[in-house]
């Protein structure tokens, strides 16, 4: 009993601000847009897993909007193919052996990398971003091959993409997610050849980016141009925030359409600490959406000063977060060919 009291008060008192103030802001730039076109939100996962019940409760149904599975991962792989997509797949940071940088980067299983390597690269030391051209070249050697691999997987999720309304010529899509580049919005706007908006509480850089003949225009809520180690700490530790806004499952990492009735079935990849105690951390979102509703029942709002100031008082002093938390505090950083990540060790707390 104590320990859910305690969980549940630190989502309301830590998290539940935040996630107010976001989707606050969300809905009144949603509001101008949907007064001159139709817009429909995608609330990317695994963040979105929160998102999508705070935006219900300030929105009001308004808006449609609809959760979406989808992983920079996921996109990096149906994209492998296509070259414009690999300064967004390859140039991310990384060490390790080449068969491994395949199978974390791209989820590609052993047998799909044997596809398309041979057996004496698999073992090849490499570093990015030092290797990013080496890796192109390797890339577009092998552009035929991987496209048998990753095509049929593609085709599937243009039609799960299709199902949810993201390619309808009439809808304005706008994704929702805590931030920084804009990787999985500018991906799928390079795969759907569609303009797409998002709307992320931290960017390292806003406006309009080009992608192909199609625009991913990006706005922030809290903060932009801002970069990772510049010294502004909801960007520098956001690895807090990631912790605990993240959904039941692990991240999504291929999808399979049944042939009788078109439903998907969606597959997920490994699970930390967290997935696998999802009551503890449900109790913490509880208190945050428990937040969200109190501030908009009251009209409570926060400047961004506060909200920078709450995340900075807590990510700072350990004594801050109940006990209870500590081990919630936890992500998988495959992507860069590491294991698991734990804000609290990795900033000596």
């Amino acid at each position: 009993m104590l320990k859910n009291k305690s969980l549940r008060e630190f989502g309301y008192n830590f998290l539940g601000p935040i996630i107010a103030t976001y989707v606050t802001e969300v809905n009144r730039q949603l509001r101008q847009l949907a007064s001159h076109t139709n817009v429909k939100v995608f609330h990317l996962a695994r963040e979105g897993y929160v998102f999508e019940k705070a935006f219900d409760i300030v929105n009001n149904g308004n808006v449609a909007s609809s959760y979406l599975n989808v992983s920079r991962t996921f996109l990096f792989r149906i994209t492998c193919d296509i070259e414009e997509s690999w300064k967004y797949s390859v140039k991310h940071s990384f060490k390790g052996t080449l068969g491994d940088f395949f199978k974390s980067r791209f989820a590609f299983t052993q047998e799909n990398v044997e596809e398309f390597l041979d057996s004496g690269d698999l073992d090849k030391a490499i570093s990015l971003p030092e290797d990013f051209d080496y890796i192109c070249r390797i890339l577009k050697a092998n552009q035929k091959s991987i496209r048998k691999v990753t095509s049929p997987t593609r085709e599937i999720y243009l039609n799960y993409l299709n199902s949810v309304g993201l390619t309808d010529s009439t809808v304005t899509p706008v994704v929702l997610d805590v931030g920084y580049s804009g990787t999985i919005q500018k991906l799928l706007t390079l795969l759907l050849k569609k303009d797409i908006s998002g709307i992320y509480m931290i960017t390292t850089k806003s406006g309009q980016i080009e992608i192909g003949d199609n625009v991913a225009s990006i706005n922030h809520v809290f903060k932009t141009d801002v970069k990772m180690g510049g010294g502004y700490m909801m960007l520098d530790r956001s690895m807090f925030l990631e912790s605990l806004l993240t959904a039941p499952n692990g991240q999504f990492v291929d999808i399979l359409q049944n042939v009788n009735n078109d439903s998907f079935h969606f597959c997920y990849g490994k699970q930390t600490y967290t997935q696998e105690n999802f009551t503890d951390l449900a109790t913490v979102q509880g208190g945050a959406l428990s937040c969200v509703e109190d501030c908009i029942k009251h009209t409570v709002l926060y400047s961004v000063e506060e909200i920078e100031e709450l995340f900075e008082t807590y990510v700072t002093h350990r004594n801050l977060l109940p006990r209870a938390t500590w081990p919630l505090f936890v992500l998988d950083d495959a992507i860069s060919g590491e294991g698991n990540l734990n804000p609290l060790s990795f900033f000596g707390l």
